[in-house]
């Protein structure tokens, strides 16, 4: 009887007005004088062929697509969306067909992407997850494994939960959802049809595209159909069966009359009376379980394997993801293994304490160079001019400090590192702005500033560096006592930030390693604090002591502390991977593009400028004999042979130490043996081959898996 009584003007006037919208690309008018009112607390379905506009109109709600005539108007006041960030933050979400996921991200990280919360500047993990695992219960979603396992590990009904879980989230007031069936199955699809009518009956409008009549005349209020960019009819459902909704989409009209004598469709409220009220998120995330016992109830009644509880199954976890394609640094810790074992086999030398350090030290610049290199790789980009980047930087910072200057060494190394970071400003503005490819660009960029090198050095050729501040930055050290204490006091900062985060996690239920696996992690640091500490403290000297903790492992590990905390734990970081994984997702989900690619490349050049300081220390002093060339192509090995996908979406800042470790190994062992550079490019390059070929296999096992 609902259906005969007038209905509440409140209740259906129109929070999205569209009048007159004409979408043109180049010669094919995709939308045509589209005139449309999506009313609150209503389901408006689209209906037409392929072709017929739909997406594209979507789209210009969305704000993917700007039209090129005609108004929308937002609760009665006229708007322009310009990107899908504009359209957010009105209160309008869209499950696209493509469902817009990142594969290399999480559940968290991906329902979350674009409006992450924070705490205290950083990340707030505990928060989201909540959050995230709250909401998947509320659409009673089961079958993921845990809410933290990648998305390229979902089946495309798991995705589409996701997906529209992503707009359940954030409370909006207009839904849009594209397709949202296509990929469910029925238990799934009467979960998802349930969620639109109870969107519509808590006030919110929804746009539903669907090929699925049956979906359509179950949940709509009201069925607008599209034929070649043109609306050629909107009427309430209850005036239409399925064969006046084919005519209009075929030939865009239809003399049909809907049979008296058909059964009406279902109503939408016995809908909602026979499956019950599905809790909002808003309400879900509101309450909360508030003791840790019932978080954990709750965390497991999502997902009963949500964590390992020992140390076996988490042994057992790790190894089904190492075969899954998920193999982290594994291979290249077994590599560094095997070639310092056939280097000592080779050469009793090789695994001196003196030898080692020394290896370090030349690896530093490898190391540098291959941090900045992650930040572009990450993006699917590529930068061929790191090397002479940092030979820039070095000259600068070198001819600052002569005499005839006088600049203080902090004053020249600010510059120096800030000239670099305006060359990767510049890189990153013509690669985002003009839309051409990194390759060409930082390619012109390695001879461009090759060229700037030679000009400063000038006629003679050599810039010495007499400030004992900046050539101890390569060959200073720190006293024994001194190292040891350091070592202490960051090993223990470790352990408690370790300890802590993952007991309080394990209290609330989140997904965290077992306290076996937490203390492992220490122990396996403190050991490996204890070795470096250890074999720096030898004497390694021949005529006088040397002994202690080279400073340029000090500046390795400072730069590798903050970019991993700058990558995983704060919104750049997690733009870069979303950029890497799906550019165009993290485009709609509000990520400005443009920014976070230049700011890669700035931090790219800045870390070069860093590792082009500590080279000119090195030698204490810049010349023409810098070869920015082939220390570009090691940055690149060391990034990829560590771990760093050439993909992009894939990779840590700790990949190019350890990919930077294991050319300093190779250059290191050959020189003890006497052969010859060719040789040594011989082998780093089988060595990188074979990388590239282990993240090749992998990404086909992940594929699979």
């Amino acid at each position: 009887m609902s259906e005969l009584a007038a209905p509440d003007p409140a209740s259906v006037r129109p929070l999205l007005r569209l009048e007159g919208i004409d979408k043109n690309f180049g010669p094919v008018q995709a939308l045509v004088d589209i005139t449309l009112e999506v009313p609150i607390g209503k389901v408006t379905a689209l209906a037409g062929d392929n072709g017929a506009g739909k997406s594209v109109l979507i789209k210009c709600i969305a704000g993917i697509h700007a039209p090129d005539d005609g108004q929308l108007f937002w609760e009665n006041q006229p708007v322009r969306l310009n990107s899908p960030h504009e359209a957010a933050s009105l209160g309008i979400e869209t499950v696209y067909q493509d469902l817009a996921l990142c594969d290399n991200l999480d559940i968290v990280q991906n329902l979350f992407l674009g409006r992450e919360r924070l705490r205290h500047f950083l990340l707030d993990e505990e928060s989201m997850e909540i959050a995230a695992r709250e909401t998947l219960a509320s659409l009673a979603v089961t079958t993921v494994r845990s809410i933290r396992q990648p998305v390229a590990s979902l089946s495309g009904g798991q995705r589409q939960s996701v997906a529209i879980a992503k707009s359940v989230l954030w409370n909006s007031k207009l839904v849009i959802m594209d397709e949202p069936t296509a990929a469910l199955g029925v238990a799934q699809t009467e979960v998802v049809l349930h969620l639109i009518r109870q969107l519509a009956d808590r006030g919110v409008a929804v746009i539903v595209v669907s090929h699925n009549m049956n979906d359509v005349f179950e949940v709509a209020d009201r069925i607008a159909v599209l034929r070649l960019g043109q609306l050629v009819a909107i009427r309430p459902v209850t005036e239409m069966d399925r064969q006046i909704v084919v005519d209009l989409m075929t030939t865009g009209f239809s003399d049909r009359a809907r049979p008296e004598l058909a059964p009406p469709p279902q109503s939408n409220r016995q809908l909602t009376a026979a499956t019950g009220p599905l809790p909002s998120a808003a309400a879900v995330l509101q309450d909360e379980p508030t003791t840790a016992a019932a978080k954990r109830k709750a965390a497991l009644a999502l997902n009963p394997d949500i964590t390992a509880t020992s140390l076996p199954e988490y042994f057992r976890s790790a190894f089904a993801r190492v075969r899954g394609g998920e193999s982290g640094v594994l291979p290249v810790l077994a590599g560094l293994l095997l070639i310092s074992i056939l280097f000592q086999s080779l050469n009793p030398n090789f695994l001196t304490p003196g030898n080692m350090v020394n290896l370090l030290i030349q690896g530093s610049v490898f190391m540098l160079l291959a941090m900045g290199q992650v930040f572009v790789l990450l993006l699917g980009e590529i930068d061929l001019s790191i090397g002479y980047v940092g030979g820039v930087g070095g000259v600068i910072m070198a001819e600052l400090v002569q005499e005839s200057t006088g600049w203080p060494w902090w004053a020249a190394i600010a510059v120096g590192l800030l000239g670099c970071a305006g060359i990767g400003l510049l890189h990153g503005t013509i690669i985002t702005r003009l839309g051409l490819p990194s390759f060409v660009v930082t390619l012109g960029g390695q001879l461009g500033w090759l060229g700037v090198m030679l000009i400063i050095l000038g006629s003679g050729g050599v810039v010495p560096i007499n400030d004992t501040v900046i050539n101890n930055i390569a060959s200073g050290n720190l006293s024994p006592v001194t190292s040891w204490i350091l070592m202490l006091v960051v090993v223990g900062a470790f352990s408690a930030w370790t300890w802590l985060r993952d007991a309080r996690r394990r209290n609330t239920g989140l997904v965290a390693p077992p306290a076996s696996v937490s203390a492992l992690k220490i122990a396996a640091v403190l050991a490996a604090g204890v070795a470096i500490v250890w074999l720096c403290n030898t004497d390694r000297g021949t005529l006088v002591e040397i002994s202690g903790v080279p400073w340029v492992l000090l500046v390795v590990l400072g730069v590798l502390a903050a970019w991993t905390l700058l990558l995983g734990r704060t919104r750049f970081g997690r733009y870069v991977y979303a950029i890497g994984g799906n550019a165009e997702a993290a485009r709609r989900g509000g990520v400005n593009l443009a920014r976070i690619r230049t700011l890669a490349f700035i931090l790219a050049s800045f870390t070069a400028g860093i590792g082009g300081i500590v080279y000119a220390s090195r030698l204490r002093s810049v010349s023409t004999s810098y070869d920015g060339g082939t220390l570009v192509l090691y940055a690149v090995a060391a990034a990829v042979i560590g771990g760093t996908s050439l993909f992009g979406g894939r990779g840590k800042v700790l990949h190019g130490v350890l990919g930077g470790l294991v050319i300093a190994t190779i250059d290191n062992g050959m020189g003890l043996q006497g052969y010859s550079a060719p040789a040594k490019y011989v082998v780093t390059a089988l060595v990188l081959v074979a990388a590239v070929t282990i993240d090749a296999v992998a990404r086909r096992g992940r594929s699979r898996t």
